[in-house]
C-alpha cells in the first residue's frame, strides 16, 4: 500500500511515545503502543460540541450522538451494536460536551480492521429517518427531564450557566431546551452531520498492543477515500465583560439549602490554568483544604467542592456546597468570601503549594492507567487545546508554579463582580 501520510513522533508520559499520522482528507491519527495486554482501546472524537451549535439548535449535537448509534446504508439499525459486542467490544459509548463529540469502545487486538471499517461507515454513511429522529427525540427528552427538569442540581446548573453567559453558547444546556429539541427535522440533522461529521473533524486515537504503522494502514484502508468536510466551526459570540455579580434564588424539592458559584476564567490555553488548578485544589481538595476545614469541619455545611472547568473558550471556576440542617446559604456565602480575601491578599503556605503539587502529579500519571484514559487523555487535549503537546508539558508547567503565582490569580479572577451564584432553597 503507498503510504499516504505524514507520520510524526511525540514524546509522551513515560516512554512509549505518541505516533500521529496526518492523513491527505485532514484526519488525524494518534497512537500511543502498550504491551501490556492484547487489547486496545479506539475512539473517534469529532470537532463538534454544543458552542456550534446555532441559537435555537441547542441540543442537536448531542441529539446526533445518539442518531448515530442508528443504521447506516449498508448496515440496518442494531447490527453496528450486535457486531461490536460479538467482537468483545467493552465501554462501547459516545458523550457530548460544549466542546465536542466522542465516541469510544476497547476491543482484543485482532478486531482492528472490524472497529476501523465500522466506525468509517458511520462517519459517512448514516442513513437518518424521521422515525429514527422522533424515537430519539423522545428519548433525550425523557433524559432531559431526568437530569436536568426533575433533578434541583440540574436546574442549578442549568440557571448558574444562564446567568453566567448572557451571550455565548456556554449558556446553554449540553443536552438542549425542551422548545428547540422538538423542532428538529431530518434536514437540520443530515445537515449537521453532512458539515461536521468528516475526516478533516476528526481525530481518531488508539491506545493498546498495536502497531502504530499497522493503525495507520488500517485507518487509510478504511478512511483514505472519505472526503473532507471543510466546514469551519462558527465563531462563538463574544461574552461581555462582566462587571456585577449575579444572584439567584430558586425555591427547590431539597431538604437542606444549597449553592453554586461560577467564577469566571480563561480558556483551557491561557497560561494562569495550571495556577487556578493549583488554587482550587488547595481551596477544597480533601479534608486538609481551606474550605472543608472552615464549612465541613465547623458544622455549617455537609459538603463544599471547587474545580476550573478547562475549555476552548473563557469558561468557570465552580464552588459549590451543600448546607447541614438548618444552616442558612448565607452563612456559607460569608465563609467562602473571607477565605477567598485572606488566600487573595496572603496567598498560600508552601507546604500547601507541595501537596497540591504532588496530588497533581498523581492525578495525572494515575489518570492514564488504562488504554480508554490515555486515548481520552489525547482526544481531549487535542481537540480542546488544539495541540495534545501543550499538555503533555502540564507536568513541568506544574513543577513550575510558585506560591506569588497561586496569589495572583486568586486576587484577579476570585472577584466579586465577576462571580454568578445560585442558591437553592427547600420549597
Amino acid at each position: 500500500m503507498k503510504k499516504s501520510w505524514k507520520q510524526t513522533r511525540y514524546p509522551f508520559f513515560g516512554s512509549s511515545g505518541l505516533e500521529r499520522f496526518d492523513f491527505e482528507n485532514g484526519l488525524r491519527l494518534f497512537v500511543n503502543q502498550n504491551k501490556i495486554a492484547p487489547v486496545f482501546a479506539y475512539q473517534t472524537w469529532f470537532d463538534i460540541g454544543s458552542r456550534d451549535e446555532e441559537k435555537g439548535k441547542s441540543g442537536l449535537a448531542h441529539l446526533f450522538e445518539h442518531m448515530m448509534f442508528k443504521g447506516t446504508k449498508k448496515r440496518p439499525q442494531g447490527v453496528f451494536d450486535r457486531t461490536m459486542e460479538s467482537a468483545g467490544a467493552r465501554d462501547l459509548n459516545a458523550f457530548t460536551s460544549t466542546d465536542y463529540t466522542a465516541y469510544v469502545a476497547s476491543l482484543p487486538v485482532k478486531e482492528l480492521e472490524l472497529v476501523a471499517e465500522l466506525e468509517s461507515d458511520r462517519m459517512v454513511g448514516l442513513n437518518l429517518t424521521n422515525d429514527q429522529l422522533n424515537s430519539e427525540r423522545e428519548v433525550v427528552q425523557n433524559e432531559r427531564k431526568q437530569v436536568m427538569e426533575n433533578n434541583p442540581e440540574g436546574q442549578m446548573y442549568e440557571e448558574l450557566q444562564k446567568l453566567a453567559f448572557t451571550a455565548h453558547a456556554y449558556g446553554r444546556p449540553v443536552i438542549g431546551f425542551g422548545e428547540d429539541i422538538d423542532s428538529f427535522t431530518t434536514d437540520d440533522c443530515n445537515n449537521f452531520y453532512r458539515s461536521y461529521y468528516a475526516p478533516d473533524r476528526a481525530v481518531v486515537c488508539v491506545s493498546g498492543d498495536l502497531n502504530p504503522e499497522r493503525v495507520a494502514r488500517a485507518v487509510h484502508k478504511y478512511y483514505g477515500k472519505i472526503p473532507a468536510s471543510k466546514k469551519l466551526n462558527p465563531p462563538p459570540r463574544q461574552e461581555p465583560a462582566q462587571k456585577e455579580e449575579r444572584v439567584s434564588v430558586m425555591s427547590l424539592p431539597v431538604q437542606v439549602e444549597k449553592a453554586y458559584f461560577g467564577y469566571k476564567v480563561p480558556d483551557a490555553r491561557h497560561p494562569d490554568q495550571v495556577a487556578l488548578s493549583v488554587l482550587s485544589m488547595v481551596l477544597s481538595t480533601g479534608r486538609s483544604s481551606r474550605l472543608y476545614r472552615s464549612m465541613v469541619d465547623t458544622g455549617i455545611c455537609i459538603d463544599v467542592g471547587a474545580s476550573v472547568n478547562s475549555s476552548k473558550d473563557p469558561g468557570l471556576m465552580y464552588v459549590s456546597f451543600t448546607c447541614q440542617s438548618g444552616k442558612k446559604a448565607e452563612e456559607a456565602v460569608d465563609v467562602i468570601d473571607r477565605e477567598f480575601a485572606a488566600v487573595a491578599k496572603n496567598g498560600i503556605t508552601q507546604e500547601e503549594l507541595e501537596r497540591v503539587k504532588n496530588k497533581l502529579r498523581t492525578e495525572i500519571h494515575m489518570g492514564l492507567s488504562t488504554n480508554s484514559a490515555v486515548a481520552r487523555f489525547v482526544g481531549q487535549h487535542e481537540l480542546v487545546m488544539g495541540d495534545v503537546r501543550s499538555a503533555l508539558k502540564e507536568i513541568q508547567q506544574i513543577e513550575k508554579v510558585e506560591a506569588p503565582e497561586v496569589k495572583r490569580v486568586a486576587e484577579l479572577y476570585l472577584k466579586r463582580e465577576s462571580r454568578s451564584i445560585v442558591i437553592g432553597k427547600p420549597q
